[in-house]
């Protein structure tokens, strides 16, 4: 077992990880961003991020570095070498994460009501959704599968906006009638490739495709909460440390 938590302090990881040493299981292992944490009390053997200390609430780095080393463990386990995946992969990170944001995109998410994703369970639309209340602090949901198509529409305000991961191909039309079409929504794709949808054009890194569509995600984000003229750093009422374990 695997647990991880920036602080090391997280209550569900360190109660886990501690049912599961008193079960007698010494496969138990924790990653975290500190050193001499309660997380590290209760793995049998702890890895530390080399990334450094959050400052900002949300959290950016340090899930990529996450990322990273749980990746590492299935190449290796699945007997792949790991290290050409990496290759000018962090070229193609930094670019997403630095490149210039059309201002019509960003305007048109500051004025939305509700922000959706949508794309692979892979997790980077999932934590985009995430980031987006951190970041931007605009409300947001996660669109499984094709759950963007299947109902969710009656209620959608053509102000909204989806940004769509990735999309499939084969879904492309749907989203173009159901939504574009149908609700009068603006549909945003992070992508490699051009898309029928306004394009954020992202560099194509193959198995690290994830980390570039996240970090294209966050530069989109910071946009808008600079654009909202948010203090991205220091939240009103968000934790740095969500759950924290008290006894």
């Amino acid at each position: 077992m695997f647990g991880a938590s920036n602080s090391g302090r997280t209550a569900e990881v360190i109660a886990v990880l501690k049912q599961v040493a008193d079960a007698g299981n010494p496969n138990r292992f924790g990653l975290t961003a500190n050193e001499g944490t309660l997380l590290e009390e209760q793995a049998a053997t702890t890895f530390t991020l080399t990334c450094g200390w959050e400052q900002a609430v949300a959290a950016t780095k340090s899930v990529a570095e996450q990322a990273l080393v749980y990746q590492s463990i299935v190449s290796h386990v699945a007997g792949r070498d790991m290290a050409r995946d990496l290759h000018g992969a962090a070229g193609k990170v930094e670019a997403a994460l630095t490149a210039t944001i059309d201002p019509r995109i960003v305007q048109t998410i500051v004025e939305a009501p509700t922000i959706y994703f949508a794309g692979y369970n892979d997790g980077v639309a999932e934590e985009l959704t995430l980031k987006t209340n951190e970041i931007a602090r605009k409300k947001s949901d996660f669109l499984e599968g094709t759950y963007a198509v299947h109902g969710i529409e009656e209620v959608m305000d053509p102000r909204d906006v989806v940004i769509v991961i990735d999309p499939i191909e084969a879904e492309v039309q749907k989203f173009q009638e159901v939504l574009v079409e149908g609700v009068g929504l603006t549909v945003v794709a992070i992508s490699p490739v051009d898309t029928p949808f306004t394009t954020i054009q992202v560099p194509d890194a193959g198995e690290m495709n994830p980390y570039v569509f996240l970090a294209a995600g966050w530069n989109l984000l910071v946009e808008v909460g600079l654009a909202l003229e948010i203090d991205l750093d220091k939240p009103e009422r968000a934790r740095k440390v969500g759950n924290e374990f008290v006894g």
